[in-house]
């Protein structure tokens, strides 16, 4: 038997007009447009002295859930200091592609926009940067014990540790965040 493939729009043909209306939905080719980047007109970034190529914008630190999510900016073609993860943690591209670089500089894993992975804590020392264009990217970091990045010097000696406590008061320092408005 000869297999057949037709593409999503001929097999939703298949079962009617109503049902494909729906499933593609009258905006589908807008959908489909790039919108010329992501607007951060309303994202104020910040940076931490000896972190180069990396922008943050915290979005919220949970003690109690040890949970923190931030939004981080990678240069374009740039790469962070070596660092390693101590907490769980989920990532979605929202602009440009991330870049993971093993220790020794070989591109590892790169993610492009709408991209989302999960990934447990721990796992080999890494750098990470922007490909051709800054990288945006949503961090979730939870279940840590306390740490949640330890950043390694070229022995893998910790030179510094970013946790709880610390994304707190970097949260506390930033500047109130754009909040929504009902109109009426």
């Amino acid at each position: 038997m000869k297999k057949t493939t037709m593409t999503r729009r001929e097999g939703l043909a298949g079962v009617g007009t109503a049902a494909a209306a729906i499933a593609l939905g009258p905006q589908e080719a807008s959908a489909e447009t790039h919108a010329g980047g992501f607007d951060q007109s309303n994202i104020k970034w910040y940076t931490l002295a000896g972190f180069d190529h990396v922008w943050y914008h915290i979005l919220k630190v949970d003690p109690d859930a040890r949970i923190v999510d931030l939004l981080l900016k990678f240069a374009a073609n740039e790469r962070i200091v070596l660092h390693r993860h101590h907490a769980d943690y989920s990532t979605f591209v929202i602009q440009g592609e991330l870049r993971i670089y093993s220790e020794d500089g070989e591109i590892r894993e790169i993610r492009p926009t709408g991209s989302f992975v999960e990934k447990p804590a721990g796992g080999a020392p890494h750098t990470e940067g922007g490909g051709d264009e800054d990288c945006i990217a949503w961090f979730s970091n939870r279940g840590t014990d306390g740490m949640i990045y330890e950043i390694l010097g070229p022995n893998h000696e910790t030179v510094a540790t970013l946790g709880l406590p610390e994304f707190k008061a970097l949260l506390e320092a930033q500047d109130a965040p754009v909040q929504p408005y009902v109109p009426g």
